[in-house]
């Protein structure tokens, strides 16, 4: 009814002058203010140089999108879809590396995740190689099971040595110790194999490297990784066990088909290497990546944590 009985007034606003329109624009509800001349798609501003305020002031000019997407361009041709193409393209630009940007922490998350890769597949390797390796030395089951149990034997004996070394030493210094140790042990496994004495030390050595590995890893998670994310950070590190055991089970058949025995201990121990020449360019500490733990030995130190409410059940 309103917009009924104030259409010929909103008929006139083109007509009136500036003065005239302005009293009129007041008198409109703000639903009816878009002007019938004017293309569908934009609105007209006006302002206090008009001669006017109130609603009418709050008004803004809407362009359509090609309009824009050609003042964008710098020409007023150029097509609206050429410009947003442009616009997704550099959205989906990719950086490289793709840990470029990553806080510190991250990839050390992620360095030490990796290594726990390559600790399963060096640890799986030989339960594929002892096949041709049984066959072409002519051992019997018993001597196979000496060769494969060496590995646990160093294994076993590097548990509590491993976390009293990353104590005293740091878990960063023991990971990468440890990294070296079984890689090397695993790459001279093939120069080894003719004699038994050197072949079970050489798994011995691997066991004893992936021993003190846990213990470093927990180390380092507990100096660098905020109190908050270190559930997160365990759980991504020692998954890699698993997806090591999956990857050496996997790659280890075709790479002894197609390259032989030997091959697949090369391989395996030079990753290990690689990893901790890569390892070093991984820092430990980052200013800002350790508030969490700064706060929490603040508040030690002055006893805060002491005034924190009893439970009912506390005596």
């Amino acid at each position: 009814a309103a917009s009924s009985a104030l259409q010929p007034e909103r008929c006139l606003l083109p007509l009136a002058g500036p003065r005239r329109r302005h009293q009129a624009l007041r008198m409109l509800p703000p639903r009816l203010l878009v002007l019938p001349h004017r293309r569908r798609g934009a609105v007209r501003r006006f302002s206090s140089r008009d001669g006017g305020g109130g609603p009418a002031g709050a008004l803004e000019k809407r362009s359509v999108v090609p309009e824009v997407a050609a003042e964008k361009k710098g020409g007023g041709d150029a097509p609206a879809e050429e410009f947003e193409e442009e616009e997704v393209d550099g959205a989906l630009e990719l950086r490289w590396p793709p840990w470029e940007g990553l806080p510190e922490r991250y990839r050390l998350i992620g360095a030490t995740s990796l290594a726990f890769v390559i600790c399963n597949m060096d640890k799986v390797n030989l339960s594929v190689a002892i096949i041709p390796m049984s066959h072409q030395y002519g051992w019997s089951s018993s001597t196979a099971g000496l060769v494969q149990s060496s590995f646990f034997w160093g294994y076993a004996l590097s548990q509590l040595p491993g976390g009293w070394l990353a104590k005293l030493i740091g878990g960063r210094t023991v990971l990468k110790a440890g990294v070296l140790v079984w890689s090397l042990a695993t790459a001279v496994i093939p120069v080894v194999a003719g004699f038994m004495p050197g072949l079970v030390l050489s798994r011995i050595l691997v066991g004893i490297g992936e021993g003190v590995s846990p213990s470093a890893a927990t180390d380092l998670i507990a100096r660098t990784i905020p109190l908050q994310e270190r559930s997160r950070a365990v759980s991504v590190v020692f998954g890699g066990l698993a997806f090591g055991s999956v990857l050496g089970l996997l790659f280890a058949p075709p790479i002894i088909q197609n390259l032989g025995w030997e091959s697949v201990f090369y391989i395996f121990g030079l990753l290990g290497i690689i990893w901790c020449l890569v390892f070093e360019s991984v820092q430990e500490l980052q200013p800002g990546d350790n508030e969490d733990i700064l706060n929490m030995t603040y508040l030690v130190k002055n006893h805060s944590l002491m005034q924190l409410p009893k439970p009912s059940w506390f005596v």
